[in-house]
């Protein structure tokens, strides 16, 4: 039998290094599954399965196929929280080494991992659960503005709102349900459960990726977010390392809420919201970090994240103490057109400016560029590296995408 690592959402943009980082486990082939894979066949993979990500029958009868043909398995990888339940539903069917159901449940319901959050003393804000108009206003009685409304079973900031009174909460939940009604079939999520949250009012928000194994758990590092003007929370560029990153409660907390969930395979995400000295646990995922934070970590310390969380699906009872030990600043920042049609788009000279590693455009011209409400807003991502290592929170990377999304996006008179 040739054996091979089935990664789950590796196909996504921006987690492309996850190949590397299952070559680089072990000799084994490295796979990933595709909905139409021979019109969208990706070829940096070993093979791509023709099934879509977020459907066990129809992977598991392709997983079937291949395996009379000698074939076999040896770890299916989710690699973000759309692939959760159906990489652990496989890996309990082919006696592959998975996380606990009540683990992922929990993960992927926000309701469920602020409760336990609460039982566990891991501190968060203040949340509850509701799914309809009339309990929407009943909450709003229980709460002091502003407030958070949110999808329980969503990710990327994706119909997430502020409100700043009751008026305000209804038309959130109104556009929250527009941003579900789009998504949730699509994404296997809930379309019908929605949070009323406390807000907590800051600017500094951290992310951080804990690698999490039996009875043991590592920070590898912490990630600064920086978020694009309210009433809006989608993340609009991060710093690797954070100047955080030695921050003993931003590690314990991020730990804490690890545990308090249960992930004990893998690399976790882990967001905290900083607010002076206190700090708060937004949520936490059993998967590692999205938006290229692994890239970033890569180009910082010199290991591949997605390695260790491979790693940990074929064996999380090994623990090694790593050292973790950045030697440069790397960042990522999201380019924002005007709003309104793009219909120019250019492409600058920028190859003396040795920080910027790369660009890559997401829209083009004829596109309408909107708000920036979540992840699909973006018009394009700058990659960066500085040599110093931050000792303060740092806006070059925005400072400097801004500047060249003004040059790139010139829609003249």
């Amino acid at each position: 039998m040739t054996e091979y690592l089935l990664l789950l959402g590796a196909e996504q943009f921006l987690r492309e290094r996850s190949y590397a980082g299952g070559k680089a486990v072990e000799d084994f082939q490295v796979w990933t599954a595709i909905k139409n894979a021979k019109y969208h066949y990706n070829a940096y993979f070993d093979f791509c399965l023709d099934a879509d990500p977020l459907n066990y029958d129809a992977l598991k009868k392709q997983i079937d196929e291949y395996k009379i043909k000698g074939y076999e398995p040896k770890a299916i990888v989710p690699l973000n929280d759309w692939t959760l339940k159906v990489a652990n539903q496989l890996n309990a069917t082919y006696g592959l080494p998975y996380l606990k159901q009540e683990v992922v449940e929990a993960c992927r319901s926000k309701y469920e991992m602020k409760r336990l959050f609460t039982q566990h003393s891991v501190s968060t804000a203040k949340s509850k659960k509701f799914e309809s108009l009339a309990q929407l206003k009943t909450l709003a009685k229980e709460f002091s503005f502003p407030v958070i409304i949110k999808p329980v079973d969503f990710g990327g900031s994706g119909g997430v709102y502020l409100a700043n009174n009751l008026e305000e909460c209804l038309d959130a939940y109104a556009q929250s349900q527009k941003v579900m009604e789009k998504y949730a079939d699509a994404f296997k999520v809930s379309k019908n459960e929605f949070l009323m949250e406390e807000y907590i009012e800051s600017d500094d928000e951290v992310s951080v990726e804990v690698l999490c194994g039996k009875d043991f758990y590592q920070v590898i590092t912490v990630t600064e977010k920086y978020l694009s003007p309210k009433p809006w929370f989608t993340e609009m560029g991060h710093v690797v390392p954070s100047h955080r990153y030695n921050d003993m409660h931003i590690n314990k907390l991020a730990i804490d809420a690890c545990k308090a969930l249960g992930i004990d395979r893998g690399v976790a995400h882990v967001e905290i919201k900083v607010k002076a000295q206190e700090l708060f646990v937004i949520e936490a995922a059993a998967r590692p970090g999205g938006d290229a934070i692994m890239d970033l970590i890569e180009s910082s310390y010199g290991i591949n994240p997605y390695e260790l969380h491979i790693a940990m699906y074929l064996n999380n009872e090994i623990q090694d103490v790593y050292e973790f030990k950045p030697t440069q600043t790397s960042a990522i920042a999201f380019l924002k057109a005007p709003l309104g049609e793009i219909k120019q788009i250019n492409y600058p000279d920028i190859s003396a400016d040795k920080e910027i590693v790369r660009v890559n455009l997401l829209k083009k011209v004829g596109d309408i560029a909107g708000n920036p409400e979540n992840w699909s807003s973006r018009e394009g991502i700058v990659q960066f590296t500085f040599s110093q290592l931050p000792t303060t929170k740092t806006f070059r990377h925005i400072e400097k995408s801004k500047h060249l999304a003004e040059r790139i996006f010139n829609y003249g008179e």
